[in-house]
């Protein structure tokens, strides 16, 4: 079971976020969202997280995935408390392992 599907983080995920998935193998290079897609996610088919902001502004990104739901839900309280306005998710989550 992936990171994102276990209940805690996909019930707090489902409270504070709309999300989606892209899978570039199947996105075609004629469709709209193609362009949108690929301006958050240049590094290609790597798992990537993007969060944006109310006007579509990143305000956070993950890639390579999660690795364990505690991420998961320390990314979370890092994106819904605006953490990033001060600091990258790196230096959040040092910060809240000392």
């Amino acid at each position: 079971m992936s990171v994102l599907s276990q209940p805690d983080v996909s019930r707090q995920y489902a409270k504070n976020y709309v999300s989606t998935h892209v899978d570039f193998s199947e996105l075609a290079e004629k469709d709209p969202k193609h362009a949108v897609i690929a301006r958050h996610n240049s590094s290609g088919l790597h798992p990537v997280l993007v969060f944006l902001d109310a006007q579509g502004k990143e305000v956070a990104r993950v890639r390579g995935g999660l690795k364990s739901p505690e991420d998961a839900l320390l990314l979370d309280r890092f994106v819904s408390g605006k953490h990033y306005r001060k600091m990258d998710f790196s230096a959040f989550k040092a910060a809240q392992q000392s």
